[in-house]
């Protein structure tokens, strides 16, 4: 009998040990998270070439900003946005992306130059933005969306989000 109850508590224990190994890290010390597919990096991948600069496709965070050079409220914003910016760059895990509705690539890199935003821009009615996995153009801008890299939209609405941007994307 304790021959018998021993190797059902030595089976029980290798039940339990195995999928703990399993779950801790390189070092052993913690429950390492499981990878999660950059879904939005990949399809970033796929366009070929970008009017502006080439957006950084191992983000953990995608924000996602539509506007254009002719809306007053977008004008207003854009400073804001640039600064935003500039702290999303400096943590190299939250990318952000102009979607501008501007017609023609030369006037959202004009938009961008006046601004001095140096962040990747997208036409968003072009091809290109398509390959966004989630993404149609919005009614109104400014409008931002927020997603993680596997493409979950964790929030969108006014294009003050992007200011906001700590508050949605945890670092």
């Amino acid at each position: 009998m304790k021959k018998t109850l021993f190797s059902i508590l030595l089976a029980l224990g290798a039940l339990v040990a195995v999928p703990a190994a399993y779950a801790a890290d390189t070092d052993g010390d913690s429950a390492a998270a499981p990878a999660v597919e950059n879904v939005i990096g990949n399809a970033l991948k796929t366009i070929k070439k970008f009017p502006g600069k080439k957006p950084n496709m191992k983000a953990k965070y995608y924000v996602l900003l539509e506007s254009a050079s002719w809306c007053g409220p977008c004008n207003q914003e854009m400073p804001h946005v640039v600064k935003a910016y500039k702290e999303m760059a400096k943590t190299k895990q939250v990318e952000l992306i102009l979607m501008s509705h501007d017609n023609e690539p030369a006037a959202a890199k004009a938009f961008m130059k006046k601004y001095h935003g140096n962040f990747p821009f997208i036409i968003a009615k072009s091809a290109e933005a398509k390959v966004i996995p989630g993404f149609k153009p919005a009614d109104g801008i400014p409008h931002a969306i927020i997603m993680d890299a596997s493409g979950k939209v964790i929030t969108e609405g006014h294009g003050k989000l992007v200011a906001d941007w700590k508050q949605h994307c945890p670092l």
